[in-house]
């Protein structure tokens, strides 16, 4: 088997070469002009440097809209934390010097900045181009008095015309981010609104692009080491301002270590507009030389094969935890029964001894280490492989914060007492703490990998101890891009302030993790939450969030690096087909979110409330805000009040403003159908309640438009238990009902014996009953089918192609037009290539594919998918 690597390296370099011009850089009296195969930049001597013009040599479309300061630097004082700090530019100069210097092939413009604003801070920038380069390659170094610090740098920077032509509509913007997307329409942004990414952090990888359906302006960072660093799109008055900045808390001297390059860029071909995938090229030449690339998924002989088998993935909560059989159950009852053959990521979440993501006091776990033990060594043997997230280097100091200012969990005696000193200070010295939403109140902490402290505690009593108990694949959650955050602490052993230590610090920890984890389990790999380049060759699996951009979706870290690493989408929906289609057509891992339903069965579950693990009603979750609210009433199995069974429902709001809901999705599909009419039912009974409440059910489509409903208001205090029933009809397109049991203001009500029956003809109801498999299991059945078969070489192991062109037409998913087939292109190890075609809906779908000069009709039911060769 030819090597596809070198291959696909040597075919861009063929690009590369076929499009070479002389190159240079000619200096007039206004202005120095610089010059390669692709575009034309005019930078003005009068605006200190300013790129003035940057135009596209083939089709001759200008780019820059107005001058900007070629550079910002961003300083603070040393030893007056309360002075202004000074942002010094390149118009702010007493002297710029520019000169031109050849080097053979190679033209350097040289501009040399002096005495910035009478403080002592003296800049040098270059701009290289060269005949076998398609990029201008910038560099800046800066020298400034001892008093100063250099807390950020701001280079190169231009403002882009917005739109780039006459028409807005064609226009578009995409970042290497790992919840990105393609950005439409960037001229309609307010006016101080920005996209932006930062590495480490939300940046997969280091380059933007901004074009229209002629040509594109690509903009990069060349930085192999893992300096931090963000890249924005900022919409000014004048149009949109591409920022690169370099985060640092440096002395004097300073170097760019790395060259930020942008050239320009066009199709594939002069019949194919535009697309952010030919900027991802130019980009992909640069990565596969670095060291994240040294070998493909397929190469790499530190992966289990069980991994390169196409393994599918599965998350089971902490309410499946606190029943383990109901877990043995689903795998034996659902799993095996329809993929009896495939291996199987059994991802656990509330596995932690306190509550879900409160760390890191872990042991023993949830619900005894007895009986999690035993739960994956039973399933160890039935091929599975379990996957645990503990919450990177957070340490929870309070957790679920009381009425009266106490709190349910407070771990600042033992934190104080351990682990303060090698906690993130910040720059004032204090521990960096923050209160995020899932700790209902408390705040945590942020452990420092900088000091090697950390990373042997984390091995020693987090990794080490999940290894023990069965772990095979352990995350740093909550370390999104490898980051966290920035520590100035003088006692660790790192640099105060972001640096290029972290990156390293990181990397370190990711080795010596797997080596302790594999010390028990020898087929151990580690991960960390959304994808980073610069540590893809220390993973074995990603966790990807691509489908939650609030742009549209582009899955730019599959692409670029597909070959080599799988990627999972985190957050998963049951029975969303269109989510799934998404990520099947984009080479991603079969991730299910099982029910506790299988089999036959009513459609609504726990409808008496019963069945529970502690408080926790199976069926039925309670919704904690919206819009950033949170609701802070309460409610509670209550066994000493009820209509019928051992317990009822009760909400309690002990104010005006508190709110409670507990709510459950029940899935349209069986006996619960699209037209047919249906009753819901439930006792109730109030202490008292203000006017208006009711449990509130509606039925939506997959984009949260709702096509039916109904309400069940509460009764009046004191009448007692009473039945309250409501009628509806599912409308067209309906994927679920949504039944909210939500009360507002103070109150206390109870609810029981809830009930969804069907109003056949003549007015007798029956027992609406759920399918005997979800409703994406013929969607799913097919992608673990192809994932670990016959697809597997372009599915798991194949680079991404541009996609070819698909005629079919578009569906309405939560708040955006999408296709109703998904599709994508592979090469494979071998070469050879094949096209993913995936119906995204639950009914039949055509359309019509161009492949390989020819054009195909393409016909598919619901839930299937095609492979075309």
């Amino acid at each position: 088997m030819r090597n596809f690597i070198i291959l696909a390296v040597i075919g861009l370099q063929f690009a590369v070469a076929s499009a070479q011009a002389d190159s240079s850089v000619a200096e007039t009296p206004d202005a120095v002009r610089i010059e390669n195969a692709r575009l034309l930049l005019t930078l003005s001597k009068a605006a200190k440097g300013s790129i003035t013009s940057l135009t596209d040599k083939a089709t001759g479309i200008e780019f820059v809209a107005a001058g900007a300061p070629l550079f910002l630097l961003d300083f603070s004082t040393k030893g007056q934390p309360g002075a202004q700090n000074p942002r010094l530019s390149s118009a702010d100069a007493a002297h710029l010097r520019v000169r031109a210097e050849n080097h053979g092939k190679t033209r350097v413009a040289v501009l040399e900045y002096d005495d910035l604003r009478q403080t002592g801070v003296s800049v040098v920038c270059t701009a290289t181009v060269s005949e076998a380069d398609p990029l201008v390659r910038w560099r800046l170094s800066a020298t400034f008095p001892q008093t100063l610090t250099l807390e950020a740098a701001h280079f190169p920077l231009c403002v882009l015309k917005a739109p780039i032509e006459g028409d807005a509509a064609a226009d578009a913007l995409v970042l290497g981010s790992t919840k990105g997307g393609v950005i439409r329409r960037p001229a309609d942004m307010k006016t101080g609104v920005s996209v932006s990414a930062a590495q480490p952090g939300s940046m997969a990888a280091q380059f933007g692009c901004y074009y229209d359906g002629r040509a594109g302006l690509y903009v990069a960072a060349y930085d192999s080491a893992g300096y931090p660093k963000s890249l924005s799109f900022l919409r000014t008055s004048e149009g949109i301002e591409p920022i690169w900045t370099q985060n640092c808390f440096a002395p004097s001297p300073f170097s760019l270590d790395y060259d930020v390059v942008m050239t320009t860029f066009a199709g594939a071909d002069p019949q194919t507009p535009t697309d952010w995938r030919d900027a991802a090229d130019i980009y992909k030449r640069w990565a596969l030389a670095q060291p994240w690339c040294v070998r493909t998924y397929a190469q790499r002989t530190d992966i289990p094969m069980w991994m390169k088998a196409g393994p599918a993935m599965v998350r089971f909560g902490r309410e499946w935890l606190g029943e383990p059989q109901t877990i043995e159950q689903w795998i034996d009852g659902y799993w095996r029964k329809s993929f009896p053959d495939a291996p199987l990521i059994t991802a656990y979440w509330g596995w932690e001894k306190v509550a879900t993501w409160v760390a890191p006091d872990y042991f023993p776990v949830y619900p005894s280490d007895k009986a999690f033990t035993d739960l994956v060594a039973w399933s160890r043997q039935r091929g599975c492989h379990a996957f645990l997230w503990p919450s990177g280097y957070h340490w929870t100091l309070t957790f679920g914060k009381r009425p009266d200012g106490s709190f349910a969990w407070d771990d600042r005696d033992r934190f104080n007492r351990i682990a303060a000193p090698h906690a993130v200070h910040t720059r004032d010295g204090k521990v960096w703490q923050v209160s995020p939403f899932w700790l209902d109140g408390g705040a945590l902490a942020c452990m420092c990998p900088g000091d090697p402290w950390t990373i042997d505690w984390w091995n020693r009593e987090i990794a080490a101890p999940l290894a023990r108990r069965g772990a095979e694949i352990i995350q740093f959650d909550q370390v999104v891009g490898g980051s966290f955050q920035w520590c100035y602490s003088a006692d660790h052993g790192h640099p105060p302030g972001p640096g290029l230590w972290m990156t390293q610090a990181f990397e370190r920890q990711l080795r010596t993790t797997r080596a302790e984890c594999r010390k028990t389990q020898p087929d151990a790999v580690v991960c960390f939450e959304e994808p980073n380049e610069r540590f893809i060759h220390l993973v074995g699996i990603q966790d990807y969030r691509d489908r939650e951009s609030p742009y549209e979706w582009a899955s730019v870290f599959n692409y670029l690096y597909h070959e080599f690493l799988p990627t999972f989408q985190s957050n998963p929906e049951p029975g969303d087909t269109v989510m799934a289609a998404y990520c099947f057509a984009n080479g991603q891992m079969p991730h299910l979110m099982p029910s506790m339903d299988t089999g036959p069965g009513p459609a609504l579950a726990n409808g008496g409330f019963e069945d529970h693990v502690g408080q926790a009603l199976r069926g039925w979750a309670q919704v904690n805000g919206y819009q950033g609210k949170m609701w802070t009433g309460t409610w509670a199995r209550d066994e000493g009040e009820k209509h019928g069974g051992a317990a009822s429902l009760r909400l309690d709001n002990a104010t005006d403003g508190d709110i409670v809901q507990v709510s459950q999705n029940v899935p349209v599909g069986g006996g619960f159908a699209v037209g047919h009419t249906y009753r819901l039912s439930a006792w109730m009974k109030t202490d008292h309640v203000n006017p208006g409440n009711a449990i509130n059910a509606a039925t939506f489509t997959s984009d949260w438009k709702p096509t039916a409903g109904c309400r069940l208001p509460y009764p009046p205090a004191g009448a007692g238990w009473t039945k309250v029933s409501g009628d509806f009809t599912v409308g067209e397109g309906s994927v679920l009902l949504r039944i909210m049991i939500h009360v507002e203001g103070k109150a206390r009500v109870w609810v029981d014996d809830m009930t969804l029956e069907e109003v056949l003809p003549g007015g007798k109801l029956t027992t609406t009953m759920r399918a005997e498999t979800p409703p994406d299991h013929k969607l799913v059945r097919r992608w673990v089918e192809l994932y670990r078969g016959e697809g597997r070489p372009y599915l798991l192991f194949g680079r991404m192609l541009h996609p070819p062109r698909l005629t079919v037409r578009t569906i309405a998913y939560k708040g955006r037009q999408v296709p109703a087939i998904m599709h994508n292109a592979y090469q494979a190890p071998d070469d050879s290539e094949a096209c993913i075609l995936v119906n995204a809906t639950d009914s039949p779908q055509a359309g019509e594919l161009r492949w390989k000069d020819r054009t195909i009709a393409v016909s598919l039911q619901a839930g299937e998918a095609e492979l075309v060769r």
